[in-house]
Order: C-alpha cells, then sequence, then structure tokens
C-alpha cells in the first residue's frame, strides 16, 4: 500500500494515525470544552470548514513559532520542536504538557499559551515582537481540534500529472493552462479578459520572447495576415530568431551571477564572456534543458568533454574571487565552495542551503550537516583562494580562435619530423657515437658546460665590502648630526627668546640611501663564478640577513627569517620550453619546518608564475613550474623525505618538453621518486597574455614573493641553462666526474648505467644533428606557448586528482573543522541512487530524476515568472516554509511533469519533448491566458489586485537591458551583432575612478557600434555596474539572483530623459525621419511605430505638434542651446537639417521614447 519513500511513509502513517487518535478523543474533547475569547470565537465564522495543514496552518507556525521551535537544533527553546508531528504530540521532558494534542484543546499545551495574556506565558513572547491575530489563532485551534494533521510540505512532495479540469469556458481556453486557470477563476468568482489587440499581443510576445520590440514591417505584416494561425506563425518565427536566445540568456546571467570582473576590492576583470556566448548559443539550439543543466554543473566529468561542456562549467566559477595580496588563500577558497552551494540551493532547487551553514535551517528541514554535505560536491575543484592579477584563475580552458588553430597546425607539422630527429635512439647517432668513443672524446668533456652561475658563498665582492664600509660611515655620521640637533633643541627649548640660537630642524637630516641595506655582515655579496658581474646579493631586514656557518664546502649561509639570497635578473628566468638545470645544498634546523627553498616566482600576483622548490611539512620536497598554479602546471612531489640536522643536495632538471616527464628531481646525486600532482602545462612560465607581467621577482632563496623560510642553511649553488644528464648528477653532489671516469673504464668494465649514460651524454651535448633539431623544435614550441598565452582563457571547473577531505565548519568558519562529512543530498530528499557517482556529475543525474520533487517545479515557476511577471509560486527563491504556496498548485505540477516528462501528444513520443525549453515557452505564450488584454477595470483590478489568479494578461515594466534595447531598436542604432567580448557603452564619468583600486581604474569608453550593441553586452564590474540598468533595478550580481525587484523612482525617468544614450537615440531617429522628408503628423506617426509599435492617435497628434512648436520657438531663440542637445551622444549630426528643427523634433521624440508604453510590456 505504502510505496513511496520513507519520509513520505512516515508521515502518511502518522497522518492515519493523528487521524484515528482525533477521532478516539473528539468525543472527550467536546464534553471538556475550552472557553475561547471572544475575538477567537468570532474570527472563526471566517474559516474554512476544514482548515489544511500546509495551506492554512503552517505558513503561521513558520513565521511566528519555527524560529525558537522549528528545525533548528540550537535554537530550540524548551527543548519543543513544532515542525514535525513527533515534536508537537510528544511529552515535554520538563514540564511533561504536550503542545498539541489532537483533538483536545483542553490538553493542549498550544491552546493556552497563545490565547493566554499573561506576559510570562503568552507565546508569541512579547520579546519576539511577534504576535498572532485572531484569525490565526482561530485557524490554529481549528487544526488541533481537527486532529493537528501534519503534512509534508508541498513542494517536498514528488509532482505528479493531475487530471486537468474539465470546464465550461465556452470556448476561451486554448490550452490545458487556460483550463486550470479558468476552473480557479470559477472558484474565486472571478471572470476573465479577453485577448488583447494584435498590436498589444505581438509587442508583448516579441519583447518576451526576443527582447526587442517588433519592427514597423512585423507589425504591418502581422495586421495583415487574417489567417487562424498567424499569432503561431508569429511565435514559431520569433523561437527561431537568434536574439531569443539573447533574451533567455539574459535571465540566465542573473542566475549564473554572471559579470566580467572578479568582485571584492580589487574587482579586476576576467574573461568570461565565451560563457556568455555558450549560454546564448544553448538557447538558440534549443539544447534540451537537462544537457543543459548538466553541463554546466558537471560538463568537466562527462567522457572525453567538449570545449562547449568545459565552458559550460564556468557557472561554477562565476562566483567572486579575490585578488587582494595578505588574504588567507582557505578563507576565501571556502567562501567560493559555499558560493557554489548557495548558489545550486537557490538556482537548481528554489531552497535557501545557505541558512544551514552556520547552524541547522530556522524553518526548512536543513541540518548543518546537510549543508556541508552538499558543499562537499563543490569542495574538490583545483584552485586557489587567492587568484592571481594577471591570467585567469586556473583551472582554465584555453579558447583559440581559428586562425590561431590554423597556425598551430602549421607548427605542428613542422615539429612532427623534429620530434623523430630528438628521437635518441636513431642509428645515424649511434653510429657518431661510435665514431667519437674512437676520436679521444676526453678532451671534448667539459663538465661545467652550460653553467650560467656558481655561488660558493665564501666570497665577497670588494665593492662591496667597501660599500659596507661606507654605510657604517655614514650611519655614524647620522647619529653625530642627530645628537648636534637634539641638543640645538634643548637649547631652544630653554631659551625661547635669545634670537642668537640656531633655529632647531624640523626635520632630521635625511637617511643616507646605502645605509637601507645596512649589513651585519660586510660580506653581503657574493661573486658568481662564472660571471663575476652577476653577484648573488642577501636582501630582507637588516638585523636578520642571512649570516654565515660551516657549509658543505667551506662557508655556507644560514637564513634566520625575514631575509633572504637573491641572484640579479638575468639569471634564472626560463620559459617552458628551455632547458636546464639547478643545484644546491640545504641543510635545516629543525624538523617540521616548510616553504619556499629556492625558485624563481611571481608569487600569487601572477599565479606562481615561473618555478620553485618547496619543502612540505612532512619532509618531501615538491617543485612545480607554472603559467597559474595549481591546474596549469607541471607539479610533481617526491615520496622520500629530505633529513634534517645535515647536509643534503637537492637538483632540478629539465627537458623543455612542457611535460612532467621532463622535469626531475636529484638527491643527493641520485634520481629520486616522485608522483605527478600535475601534468598541465600550456601557457608561458614567464609571461601573460600579450607579454604583460604585475610582479616580477628574482631567483630568490628563502623568499617566494613576500613570505620568507627561515632556519635553514644554503651552500653551493648553480644554475645551467641545459638538462644535466644523470652521469652529470654525481659530480654536483661531491662525487668525481663520471663522464671523464666512464671514459677511462675500459668498454668492457662499464656497467650497463654507464654505457647509457655517456650514450645520452653524447647524443644531447655532442651531436650536432640532435642540437641542431633541439634548437629548432626549442624555438617552435616557444612559438606554440605564446599562441596559447595570448588566446583568452576561460575558469571552468577541475576536480582535483584526490578529493578534499570536507569537515562541518562549526559556526561556517574556515579554521573550525568539525565532523568529516561526504558528499550527499538533504536528508528530507530522495538520495542520489545507488551506482550514481557521488559527484557533481551524480548530483546533475540526481536534480534530474523522477523523484526530485523540485527541480523542474523550480524551472517552470521561472518560465512562467519570466511571461507573467511572478511565478506560480510567487517566491522563486523561496520553494520552502517561508516561501509563499502556489497560487495554482496543480497547474505548476502539471506544468513540472510536462517539462520533465514530455508532452504525450497523440502521435508523439512523450520523451521527445523532455525538457523541452522551447516547446514549454510555446506552450505559455500559445495559450489564453497570457493572450489576455491587460487592461482591468477598477473593480477587477481591486478583486485581484496583484493578478495572482490571472484574470487579466501581464502588464509591468520591461527589465532594464529591454527599456534601453527599445530605445536603440527605434533609432536605428541598435548593433545587432550576436556574442563577443563586454563593450563599454556611455556612462557617467568617474564611476569607476571613485571605487577602483589597482585594476580597470578608468572606464575607457568603446566608440563606434560598440556603444550601440544590446545591453546584456554591457560590462559588467561588480563594484560599479552600469548604473542605467540599476536604476531600472537589475541585480548586481554578487550572488545568484532568480527574482528581480521591481521599482519606480523619479531616477528612472531622470535616465530616460537625460542618459546619452536615450537622447543621441531620439535625436537619431528625429534626424533618420527628417532626412526622408517626414515632417509634421507623417513623421509623428512613424515615430510611435518605431517606438510603441502603434500609430499616434489624433489627441497624442495634436499634443505632440503643440511641443513641437513650442520646443521650435525655444531653440530659434537659443541656438546654443539646440547644439548643444544635438552633440549629445557619437552619432554624426545631419548637417543638411536645420538644427532647431532637429532639436525640436529630438524633444519630441524623446517624449515619445518616455510614454508609459514604451517601457511597459502590455
Amino acid at each position: 500500500m505504502f510505496i513511496w519513500s520513507n519520509t513520505r511513509f512516515r508521515y502518511s502513517l502518522l497522518t492515519v494515525t493523528a487521524g484515528l487518535f482525533s477521532a478516539s478523543v473528539w468525543l472527550t474533547a467536546c464534553q471538556s470544552s475550552v472557553e475561547k475569547p471572544a475575538d477567537i470565537v468570532a474570527a472563526e465564522a471566517n474559516l474554512p470548514e476544514r482548515v489544511d495543514y500546509n495551506l492554512h496552518v503552517k505558513p503561521i507556525l513558520s513565521d511566528r513559532c519555527f524560529a525558537c521551535h522549528g528545525p533548528d537544533k540550537a535554537k530550540q527553546k524548551a527543548g519543543l520542536r513544532l515542525d514535525t508531528p513527533e515534536g508537537a504530540y510528544e511529552a515535554l521532558a520538563k514540564s511533561g504538557h504536550r503542545a498539541v494534542v489532537p483533538g483536545n484543546l483542553a490538553k493542549s499545551e498550544l491552546f493556552h499559551r497563545i490565547t493566554s495574556t499573561d506576559p510570562e506565558e503568552v507565546m508569541p513572547t512579547p520579546e519576539s515582537n511577534l504576535t498572532l491575530t485572531a484569525t490565526e489563532k482561530a485557524t490554529l485551534l481549528r487544526w488541533v481540534e481537527q486532529g493537528g494533521e501534519y503534512k509534508e510540505h508541498w513542494s517536498l512532495i514528488t509532482p505528479t500529472k493531475p487530471e486537468v479540469p474539465e470546464v465550461a469556458d465556452g470556448g476561451w481556453a486554448r490550452n490545458d493552462i487556460d483550463r486550470f486557470v479558468f476552473a480557479k477563476a470559477k472558484e474565486k468568482g472571478l471572470t476573465l479578459n479577453t485577448e488583447a489587440d494584435k498590436t498589444t499581443l505581438l509587442r508583448r510576445v516579441t519583447l518576451d520572447l526576443t527582447g526587442l520590440p517588433p519592427t514597423v514591417a512585423e507589425v504591418d505584416d502581422f495586421l495583415a495576415d487574417n489567417s487562424k494561425n498567424a499569432y503561431e506563425k508569429v511565435v514559431n518565427r520569433l523561437l527561431r530568431s537568434p536574439h531569443y536566445g539573447e533574451r533567455q540568456g539574459a535571465e540566465w546571467l542573473d542566475v549564473a551571477r554572471y559579470a566580467d570582473t572578479h568582485g571584492y576590492q580589487d574587482d579586476g576583470p576576467r574573461t568570461t564572456w565565451p560563457y556568455r556566448d555558450w549560454i546564448i548559443r544553448a538557447y538558440n539550439r534549443n539544447l534540451s534543458f537537462d544537457r543543459f543543466i548538466t553541463w554546466q554543473l558537471a560538463g568537466d566529468l562527462l567522457p572525453n568533454p567538449s570545449k562547449d561542456q568545459l565552458v559550460a562549467t564556468a557557472f561554477n566559477r562565476n562566483h567572486q574571487q579575490s585578488q587582494e595580496g595578505g588574504i588567507v588563500d582557505e578563507e576565501y577558497r571556502t567562501e567560493y565552495v559555499a558560493d557554489r552551494t548557495a548558489t545550486f540551493g537557490k538556482a537548481m532547487l528554489g531552497l535557501t542551503v545557505e541558512c544551514a551553514r552556520c547552524h541547522d535551517h530556522k524553518y526548512d528541514p536543513i541540518s548543518q550537516k546537510d549543508y556541508f554535505s552538499l558543499f562537499a560536491f563543490f569542495n574538490s575543484n583545483n584552485e586557489r583562494g587567492q587568484i592571481p592579477y594577471n591570467g585567469e584563475a586556473a583551472p582554465t580552458i584555453t579558447l583559440t580562435t581559428p586562425a590561431v588553430d590554423a597556425q598551430l597546425a602549421f607548427i605542428q607539422k613542422k615539429l612532427t619530423p623534429l620530434q623523430q630527429q630528438l628521437n635518441v635512439n636513431r642509428p645515424d647517432y649511434q653510429q657518431r657515437f661510435g665514431r667519437w668513443l674512437a676520436s679521444n672524446p676526453a678532451e671534448t668533456v667539459n663538465p661545467d658546460a652550460g653553467m650560467i652561475a656558481r655561488y660558493t658563498f665564501d666570497e665577497a665582492n670588494r665593492s662591496d665590502i667597501d660599500a659596507f664600509e661606507k654605510a657604517k660611515n655614514d650611519q655614524k655620521k647620522l647619529e653625530e648630526t642627530r645628537k648636534k640637533a637634539e641638543e640645538a633643541r634643548e637649547t631652544a627649548r630653554r631659551k625661547p627668546n635669545d634670537k642668537t640660537l640656531p633655529k632647531p630642524e624640523k626635520k632630521e637630516p635625511r637617511k643616507p640611501k646605502t645605509a637601507v641595506e645596512l649589513l651585519k655582515d660586510p660580506r653581503n655579496a657574493f661573486v658568481n663564478l662564472v660571471n663575476d658581474t652577476l653577484p648573488a646579493r642577501l636582501g630582507g631586514d637588516s638585523q636578520s640577513l642571512p649570516y654565515p656557518v660551516p657549509g658543505r664546502f667551506g662557508k655556507a649561509r644560514f637564513l634566520p627569517g625575514d631575509s633572504f639570497i637573491y641572484l640579479p635578473s638575468e639569471l634564472g628566468e626560463f620559459e617552458q620550453n628551455q632547458p636546464f638545470t639547478i643545484s644546491s645544498w640545504f641543510k635545516l634546523a629543525k624538523p617540521g619546518l616548510s616553504g619556499t627553498l629556492m625558485g624563481r616566482t611571481t608569487g600569487p600576483m601572477d599565479g606562481q608564475r615561473g618555478y620553485q622548490l618547496d619543502l612540505l611539512p612532512d619532509g618531501r620536497l615538491k617543485v612545480n613550474f607554472n603559467h597559474v598554479w595549481p591546474a596549469n602546471s607541471i607539479d610533481i612531489e617526491t615520496v622520500g623525505k629530505v633529513p634534517v640536522s645535515a647536509w643534503f643536495q637537492v637538483a632540478i632538471t629539465y627537458n623543455g618538453t612542457g611535460r612532467a616527464d621532463g622535469l626531475t628531481l636529484y638527491f643527493n646525486g641520485k634520481q629520486t621518486p616522485t608522483r605527478v600532482i600535475a601534468d598541465n602545462l600550456k601557457h608561458s612560465t614567464i609571461w601573460g597574455k600579450n607579454k604583460t607581467h604585475w610582479a616580477q621577482h628574482e631567483f630568490f632563496v628563502g623568499r617566494m614573493h613576500d613570505y620568507f623560510y627561515k632556519d635553514f642553511a644554503v651552500d653551493e649553488l648553480r644554475l645551467y641553462n641545459r638538462c644535466l644528464t644523470p652521469l652529470e648528477m654525481p659530480r654536483l653532489a661531491g662525487g668525481g666526474d663520471m663522464v671523464s671516469q666512464t671514459l677511462q673504464t675500459p668498454v668492457a668494465k662499464r656497467s650497463p648505467a654507464q654505457r647509457t649514460g655517456l650514450y645520452q651524454y653524447y647524443v644531447t651535448t655532442h651531436d650536432l644533428a640532435y642540437r641542431t633539431a633541439f634548437a629548432e623544435a626549442m624555438k617552435l614550441r616557444g612559438e606554440k606557448i605564446m599562441l596559447y598565452t595570448n588566446s583568452d582563457q576561460v575558469m571552468v571547473m577541475q576536480e582535483q586528482k584526490t578529493p578534499r577531505v570536507t569537515h562541518l565548519l562549526n559556526r561556517g568558519v574556515y579554521d573550525a573543522p568539525g565532523e568529516v562529512v561526504t558528499p550527499a543530498v538533504l536528508h528530507s530528499l530522495k538520495p542520489i541512487p545507488d551506482g550514481t557517482p557521488k559527484n557533481r556529475l551524480g548530483l546533475a543525474k540526481w536534480l534530474l530524476t523522477v523523484d526530485n520533487p523540485l527541480f523542474s517545479r523550480v524551472m517552470v515557476n521561472r518560465m512562467w515568472q519570466q511571461y507573467f511577471g511572478q511565478g506560480l509560486a510567487k517566491n522563486s527563491d523561496d520553494f520552502g516554509n517561508q516561501g509563499a504556496l502556489p497560487s495554482h498548485p496543480e497547474l505548476l505540477d502539471y506544468l513540472a511533469v510536462r517539462f520533465r516528462d514530455g508532452d504525450g501528444r497523440p502521435g508523439t513520443v512523450a520523451s521527445a519533448n523532455r525538457w523541452n525549453v522551447k516547446e514549454m515557452h510555446k506552450f505559455i505564450v500559445m495559450s489564453a491566458t497570457y493572450r489576455q488584454s491587460s487592461v482591468v477595470p477598477e473593480k477587477k483590478r481591486e478583486a485581484d489586485p496583484d493578478n495572482i489568479f490571472l484574470t487579466r494578461g501581464p502588464g509591468y515594466r520591461m527589465g532594464a537591458e529591454q527599456v534601453r534595447d527599445n530605445a536603440l531598436m527605434a533609432s536605428g542604432l541598435l548593433n545587432q551583432q550576436i556574442g563577443g567580448p563586454s563593450v563599454l557603452p556611455y556612462q557617467p564619468d568617474g564611476i569607476w575612478e571613485a571605487l577602483a583600486t589597482r585594476n580597470a581604474v578608468k572606464y575607457e569608453r568603446d566608440h563606434g557600434d560598440s556603444l550601440y550593441r544590446r545591453s546584456m553586452y554591457t560590462i559588467w564590474k561588480r563594484s560599479a555596474p552600469p548604473p542605467m540598468m540599476l536604476n531600472f533595478d537589475a541585480a548586481e550580481r554578487h550572488t545568484c539572483i532568480v527574482q528581480r525587484q521591481k521599482t519606480s523612482t523619479p531616477l528612472q525617468a531622470l535616465v530616460t530623459l537625460n542618459d546619452p544614450q536615450f537622447i543621441e537615440a531620439a535625436r537619431v531617429l528625429a534626424q533618420r525621419a527628417m532626412a526622408k522628408g517626414d515632417r509634421g503628423d507623417k513623421l509623428l506617426i512613424d515615430a510611435f511605430k518605431a517606438i510603441i509599435s502603434r500609430p499616434a492617435r489624433p489627441q497624442e497628434l495634436v499634443l505632440m505638434q503643440q511641443l513641437y512648436a513650442e520646443e521650435l520657438a525655444d531653440f530659434k531663440k537659443n541656438p546654443k542651446r539646440a547644439q548643444e542637445l544635438l552633440t549629445v551622444g557619437e552619432y554624426p549630426v545631419d548637417k543638411n537639417q536645420n538644427p532647431a528643427e532637429l532639436a525640436a523634433w529630438t524633444v519630441v521624440t524623446s517624449t515619445i521614447m518616455n510614454f508609459d508604453e514604451a517601457i511597459v510590456k502590455r
């Protein structure tokens, strides 16, 4: 009998039990009746015969009681929980009372508390500032009397397709939507409107499906088409329009919190427009909605994902990200994951899951463990908290243009034969190797070949010692001067009227520049034994500079902290196509140390661009070579650990291939086992896009950007511009020259390793053909690297190889981990089916199952909102207990099931239209409900002021983007190009400058056609969104928004009257009409048609002609004023037109653009 989920079964069983119990106590309740206050008795007359828990009771409990007696265990007062029947029915631990005894008011504590007049007893408490009306009290009491039945929340019950009502509508209904609407209107005693006139209907549906008004020709064609399916032909045409994708995409960009900048304080630019273009393409091609969602949530987890599937995952990277220095990386990374979690909850489930981050949800059955279990799905993206100023935050996908693809293919064509020449086992190499062995090869061996720097840390430059002595003398003079100045001040204070005394200096003498680098030891620079013009130097705090200690060979340097050793900028800068070797000796003072031992990296400002050798806390070593760490990188870690309090030698070799297998670590002269963490380096390890840097640093020992590493010693540092072979490595670790020793060893006695090593040494260092091929390949790889680097990159999702461990964070704080949780959905919903992966792909599949009660409801409700101004459930962002109940619950379920399962029309396969967005949109706009006139008599408006029961057509102000696009379209200025980078149209001066810090400081306005792109392409800077669109209630997009607010303010009128874009549009419309010879009524009629899609009415013609005459007279008197008006905007002024006349007609067309019909969808 019971085939629902466990939760459904439990509530169903409780319902039955409660019903039986209420029947058994009903007589008792009647016999032991209670006296109700008079106001409650009076209110009972207005109650329905039977109250419903979801419809009548739960909204009251949720709003007035759940804050103290709801799901949040930490906030529950007196141990009472009213959101479940178990909590309401059971006896309280202290008093033994029961809040609800079904059917028995006298024994129900709820009755006594809500009717009490004692401030110590009454509920809600006076301190809560909440009260219950007499009607609300009467509702709760009747519910108890009728059995106190609980029901599962409406949105958590899986929707099933309801029976379509049979209605006597007189032929009004056009599809099933109308039958549901007609039945509800009849139930409420309301009547429905007739269909809107053809012009109004065409303008409405064109705005709704494309975001643009119809052209004059389109209006004329529709009015002339008297066929029965004329309207359907229009709808089909609009659904095929490329502007359909723009209109739907504009809605989704709010959900996806799309922006062109990162947000937070620095708010630097990001390349996200390819994601916007994908959204437009997806809607235009009618990508099935299940794929539309799956690709955005988990496109990277699909088998062999395409570029489109990867770009779609930018949905989960559109959140704010911080570039600021000094932030706690994990704190901000946690915020990014929290944003994804909240966005998933709001966008896909219609729930405020973010309210359960710090504690259990106060109103909905969402525990803190639920929240972090959902959080776990999004917690393993391969990212960091601080993102770079230069370069997109990894992980990314590179989007090359067709032209770049052609160049890459050409380069690869030239590289392919070179790859064959770089095979060291070629027979011709072996032949030449034999000849080399027979030609006294020992004379050709140079163990220092390719060495560009060697520092023993034994010797200092004489000039630097002299500089130190000078610094000491300058410091001594400085102290003497300070002493004399202080004596003069003291004397002046004692004898203020003695004019013979010198006036005390107000400022201390300037500190000598050389004293800034005052060192505790004169050996502040170390000779490069390869090139003595490139010494190494000490840097950092002059009180804690590295000092000499006994080294592995002679002297070494110990780094005590807040200081470092650095090399000249000419050394150590390697591109990823360049081979190199770096070797040094280290000694750790104590265990547990971690940090950067050496490397050349720009630090977090450029995404760790470059390379570095790090010591991990567990004693292992890590090397990464990066464009932007951690995903656009080569990253390897050692398996073994380094010793403590003993010298050890580390060498890094790299062969220039851009692959992890080309990066090798040696420990004390021997190759050490490593594991690959990342192998995805395609871009430059030196440059950002277009050869730019944010920061540039030298090769450091003991420092990475502004992070210092201490308590270790360094000795014998060497750099090579080639990749040394294994046979050469023992020499760097204090061993002999194994190449020479091997050559001296008789051939018969050479080991296999020696023979292989010697051959490898010969080929890579002596064979001219190999070296020539290698140099050419390195050059071609360099070209390839820069083509990738200069191409656009888009942030995407990419899982770490090892998923992060997710903890329940106490109070939601990043550094307060509690119990470990695993990926799971909310406990109040059915779990992810067995066999489905517990990752984002599994989460997407779970969303789309028949058992998910929320997803399809939430989506069709937002579609309805798009066309009618509000959803069937008014609160699109909250399908929980605090959200409003659906006005037409059966219709909502009907649409949800139709969207999920297909329409099932005769002669079609139902599944053929599953998740079909265009089909659902057409179904809505073809309905008689949508096609109703929005004109409403005052009496009818009073009966249904907010059009909750859909008794008239939709009528409300256009969205921000549509208001501007309508003006551009009417004037003929609109640039209808689809897609591409964001543009910078007119904007008041100084807004960016007032708010910017280091990034995008000045708004550099575009010119030409870019000024007239559709508004969805306007650059969106989070700290300073387009002010025109903010005035018209556009979302700021800091977070996911599924429902824009609607306001009406004087600022909106000031925008349409004074914004340069609107003034220019009005002027261009007027001058184009004048250029055709239009004047007077002809100009006015055409202007009305262009702006509001209908001809002017006679009275409007009179008023507009009168306005024209007044303005013309004024402009003739004030030609300068006319000229000022005409020069607004960049579009050229028609010099053939009389300036006063053009200015006057501009005022007229501007006035028409401010008609209610110009900005309101009717």
